[in-house]
């Protein structure tokens, strides 16, 4: 079975859980990154007008963030799919919205990870119904600082 994980992360700490995964189960590491790259002003939550900010409050700008690349090479032979974000006004962050809706996930189980240091993962049936045609394997919220014991003890309550 051949296993990928896809992740968008800013700080690190989404990173680290994929990194985790792909060790743990052999899978190919697929850094999910934004066409226009987010700066630190961007993601200045504290600051009304920051990018973020205006993302989270208009759904259309939220839907407009594109990736720099959806494409995966040789996607058709994945089997197993995990995609990771960090959770951003209480939902994974939408910049992977592009990579659910953009690549088909018929024959594919998929998995979705998100790391927070608080918030719980608000919108893990929306990344189950952007991805059309995936097997529905959950999701699950991470600690910033999840230790990898945790991490694998999720893999395997996955029975893959």
């Amino acid at each position: 079975m051949k296993t990928l994980v896809a992740y968008f992360t800013e700080s690190g700490c989404t990173r680290r859980v994929a990194q985790t995964i792909a060790e743990t189960t052999g899978a190919t590491l697929y850094e999910l990154k934004a066409a226009q790259p987010y700066s630190a002003a961007d993601l200045d939550w504290r600051n009304p007008e920051s990018r973020v900010n205006r993302e989270a409050n208009d759904h259309a700008a939220r839907q407009s963030v594109k990736l720099a690349d959806t494409s995966v090479p040789d996607w058709d032979s994945y089997d197993v799919v995990f995609v990771g974000a960090p959770v951003w006004w209480g939902v994974a962050a939408w910049p992977i919205d592009d990579f659910l809706t953009s690549n088909d996930f018929n024959g594919k189980k998929l998995a979705a990870f998100v790391t927070s240091a608080s918030s719980s993962f608000g919108n893990e049936s929306d990344v189950k119904d952007m991805a059309k045609g995936a097997q529905w394997l959950g999701g699950k919220r991470f600690p910033s600082s999840a230790s990898d014991s945790a991490i694998r003890s999720w893999l395997e309550s996955l029975a893959l």
